[in-house]
């Protein structure tokens, strides 16, 4: 053990003990605890873990380790993980089982989300920690494979009851987006005391003082450096000192001092564990059919485990992982072959082509289509298990193996847009450079376009869509479905990284886009109608959009529904004030997102319809849903987009969260270089200054809105310029944006945008033709599904009849607005009506609604109003994505805060 000095007691320690310890006791009182351990190699990482395994006999223990070699290996790590609690499995709440098993290979489906693995996760150590306190132990994190790392940091963020105990071990001090988020604990090196009592009880010769003080200097406190020494040099050179002069690197001089030992041991035995670090999962049955194969002995493991360089129990464990990279960085090529060669034959074909595909790749050393092929279709079923980086990996081989340069560039294409997904932007442009090799000009033009998407998925910058649209150019001629598609992809990124002009300046070259034979795609449909919008206008494009969406919603109904050009088709209905059409296709995304189980998706979709309920003043609705999108980003650790939150805020009457809301929105909008969430962040601060009767303010907040405008927003912001406008004398620009609105309205025809118009003329008329427009105001508006907007005509309705001295009728229309301001919790709008009301002679309390009285948390008022719908707690546990024994615990704080005992109580205390 490093650090170890006798009867296993390691060096300077103390304090990281105690502290693992410490957290063993809250997991044997009932709790949970994570800690994240960094540091060097050799500074001690693997012996504290080793260490907390020895004192906690009590406990279930699971152990795992990342290998370099495997590291692309989607759920490697899982499998691991899985393998003690296989009989957990089927326990699970079917999704949760469906997704892990076919993450683990051992059912065919589509690929699982990586959160529901995730999830899976989390409830098998819950379970497992049930039944009996759990620890999971996880050595050289770093290298485990993304999938599995993203899925173990998953249950680590979401513990919370559970007697589950997780500790992570990695290399170095780079940041981790999967370990971010989860405690640490730095292992630095050994106090110089400590450092001289290790050295003193390692050495078995006499030093000179300045050579002592030297070694010391260049361990600098590593243990391992300090325990390897004697092996690393003969005594004669430590005791003079004439050997450090020509000492490596310390990782390097420790891996030298491994292989020195590997050098010592017999044929057999390094055969043994070469087989063993070539194949990381430590699959004890494989182990040994593979060592069968070459003729090895069984007892081939015994000198290793003599001179202390690997333990052998159930399976065979190297003591360091820098055992393993010796064992396999002193190996020869033909050796490592020869290895993976017997690997590839001793895995069964059940269950693990893919790792049996691994090392017949590793075996060959010349191209060969044949294990290009099978790559290739490895690839395939990586990717349906959700693995992009291991399906990225496979084909990265394949390209390697393949011999024919325009099939070579083809797999390298391929290989670039899974690297693409899986996150790796550098490795896929690296990729395309074997595109070069092929003498195809279509190949060529498609690498432009795979170039293009890595600059908009590197900074989503300006740049992104001019490469795309000369992509488009190039693809013309060659290929005109995909050029017509790129054409749209770049219409799509320019109007999310520039203002309006940067898409209308894309959308004139688009015009010229080719045509494609048959009958036009949901695709075609929306180019041309998209086009159209940016260069002819809203009432030329009408029609056009009008029959896109259609095609759109067509193939969305067939399940045929390119995925890609739902956001386009979104922002086209909120253009077009379709609002029961953008609904109900909203609902149906999340619908068939919650079903599949395709959480990565789902916090903007949550968003998306957080949204909608705002409109429809449905606000609880629309807050439990940013709650549960807040609950999966969290779960990700991944930011949560902001710009709901303050439109949800801005209505509420929140001013300092929704001030404090749009200015993270713009910041973080700015740093991404999403031009469009400014415009959603100064509309959301638009409605706030209005609800608040700040008119200058509101004024000022939607002009800039303005200068930021997509075709989803643009509509709705000229019906919050001519109110603000109005109310803070700029009667010119509230002329303007209603002649621009009342243009919209009647190419569009909905009840909504007829309705909108018709209540922005009245606010600007302001004389006796006023009275008839709100009338067709809210005749249309109650129709219509933004029942905000209703609320809200009905309030200036009144404003204006209390203006014209009607106090009567003005009471009705304002008694009308504030029982709906007040019922859906819109305290800025109920305030400012209440004030109308008394102006027109009502009398009434002189201060708002009192919601301050709530003592629960978002989350547990989340929790509270799901178990007062007749929620069980496994089902608010998969809501939320945490554990049953969390939400119960959870439960009981609602209890108490609340005073209540059951949970049918809970349904009027959540409302």
């Amino acid at each position: 053990m490093v650090g170890d000095v006798g009867r296993g007691t390691l060096v300077g320690r103390r304090v990281e003990q105690q502290k693992l310890a410490d957290l063993l006791e809250r997991v044997r009182g009932g709790g949970s605890a994570v800690l994240v351990l960094r540091g060097e190699a050799g500074i001690g990482k693997t012996a504290l873990l080793q260490d907390v395994r020895d004192h906690a006999a009590d406990l279930r223990v699971i152990t795992l380790s990342g290998t370099e070699s495997e590291m692309e290996l989607a759920y490697a790590g899982v499998q691991q993980l899985s393998a003690p609690l296989l009989s957990h499995i089927d326990r699970l709440p079917d999704p949760q089982k469906n997704a892990l098993q076919v993450a683990l290979g051992l059912r065919d489906g589509a690929a699982p989300d990586r959160l529901l693995v995730g999830l899976a996760v989390l409830s098998l150590l819950a379970d497992a920690g049930a039944e009996q306190p759990t620890m999971c132990l996880i050595d050289d994190a770093q290298w485990v494979d993304r999938a599995s790392l993203q899925a173990l940091a998953f249950a680590g963020r979401r513990l919370a009851a559970d007697p589950v105990m997780m500790v992570f071990a990695a290399r170095g001090t780079q940041f981790d987006p999967e370990l971010s988020a989860l405690p640490e604990m730095h292992l630095t090196g050994l106090a110089d005391a400590d450092a001289r009592a290790l050295l003193s009880a390692t050495l078995p010769v006499r030093l000179d003082e300045s050579v002592r003080e030297n070694i010391l200097a260049e361990a600098d406190g590593n243990p391992l450096a300090l325990l390897e020494l004697n092996r690393a040099l003969p005594p004669a050179r430590l005791a003079g000192g004439y050997g450090l002069a020509s000492a490596r690197p310390l990782a390097a001089r420790i891996e030298h001092t491994y292989g020195q030992r590997l050098g010592e041991l017999p044929p057999q035995t390094r055969t043994l564990l070469l087989i063993a670090a070539a194949e990381p999962t430590g699959e004890p049955t494989w182990l040994a059919a593979a060592a069968a194969r070459l003729g090895i002995d069984a007892d081939a493991s015994v000198p290793a485990e003599q001179c202390g360089l690997v333990t052998v129990d159930t399976r065979l464990r190297f003591r360091h992982p820098l055992v393993r990279s010796a064992v396999y960085g002193s190996a020869t090529p033909s050796e490592r072959r020869q290895a993976h060669a017997a690997l590839a034959e001793a895995i069964p074909e059940a269950g693990a082509d893919e790792h049996r595909v691994w090392h017949r790749a590793h075996a060959t050393n010349a191209p060969d289509e044949a294990v290009a092929i099978d790559l290739e279709r490895s690839a395939e079923r990586a990717r349906r298990r959700g693995g992009s980086a291991a399906a990225a990996a496979f084909l990265a081989y394949a390209v390697e193996l393949t011999p024919n340069p325009v099939r070579r560039a083809e797999r390298a294409l391929a290989a670039a847009l899974s690297k693409l997904d899986a996150g790796d932007p550098a490795a896929a442009a690296r990729l395309l450079e074997a595109v070069a090799g092929a003498d195809d000009e279509l190949l060529s033009a498609r690498a432009d376009l795979v170039r293009a998407k890595i600059a908009y998925a590197t900074n989503r910058g300006s740049d992104a869509p001019p490469l795309l649209l000369a992509a488009a150019e190039r693809l013309r001629e060659l290929d005109p479905a995909l050029a017509r598609e790129t054409y749209l992809e770049a219409l799509m990124a320019a109007a999310i990284v520039g203002r309006f002009s940067a898409a209308v300046a894309v959308a004139e070259s688009a015009r010229n886009a080719p045509t494609v034979s048959g009958p036009p795609r949901a695709v075609d449909l929306l180019l041309d109608g998209t086009v159209a919008r940016l260069t002819d206008g809203y009432v030329a494009a009408a029609p056009l959009l009008k029959r896109a969406i259609a095609a759109y919603l067509k193939d969305d109904e067939a399940g045929t529904a390119d995925p890609r050009w739902h956001a386009i088709a979104q922002r086209v209905l909120l253009d077009r004030f379709d609002e029961d059409t953008y609904n109900a296709l909203s609902r149906r995304q999340l619908e068939l997102l919650t079903a599949a189980g395709e959480l990565t998706l789902l916090p903007s979709v949550l968003m998306t319809n957080s949204g909608a309920c705002v409109n429809s003043g449905d606000f609880a609705r629309a807050a439990a849903l940013l709650e549960q999108s807040r609950s999966i980003s969290e779960a990700t650790g991944t930011p949560p987009h902001r710009s709901i939150e303050a439109y949800l805020a801005a209505y509420r009457g929140q001013e300092r969260l929704c001030g404090e809301m749009v200015q993270a929105t713009i910041e973080e909008a700015t740093e991404r270089g999403e031009g469009s969430a400014i415009g959603v962040a100064h509309f959301s601060a638009t409605i706030l200054h209005t609800g608040l009767r700040q008119y200058d303010k509101a004024f000022a907040a939607c002009s800039s809105a303005l200068e930021y405008d997509d075709i989803a927003l643009r509509g709705y912001i000229l019906v919050e310029m001519v109110e603000a406008a109005t109310r803070s004398g700029h009667r010119s620009a509230a002329e303007a944006a209603l002649a621009e609105l009342a243009e919209r309205a009647a190419a569009s025809g909905t009840d909504s945008a007829l309705g909108l118009a018709a209540r922005s003329r009245a606010l600007i008329d302001d004389g006796p033709t006023a009275e008839a427009d709100y009338e067709v105001a809210i005749a249309n508006l109650q129709r219509s599904p933004v029942v905000v907007y209703h609320a809200r005509t009905h309030l200036v309705y009144g404003e204006w009849l209390r203006r014209q001295n009607r106090r009567t009728d003005a009471r009705k229309e304002l008694r009308i607005a504030h029982e709906v301001f007040t019922e859906m919790g819109a305290d800025g709008f109920a305030e400012r009506t209440r004030r109308e009301l008394q102006a027109a002679g009502e009398p009434l309390r002189t201060e708002p609604a009192d919601r301050s009285t709530v003592t629960l948390t978002a989350q547990e008022s989340y929790i509270a109003r799901l178990a007062g719908d007749g929620y069980t707690n496994a089902e608010i546990a998969g809501h939320l994505f945490i554990s049953p024994r969390t939400v119960e615990w959870h439960m009981s704080k609602i209890f108490a805060k609340l005073g209540v005992s059951s949970r049918r109580e809970l349904r009027g205390q959540t409302r």
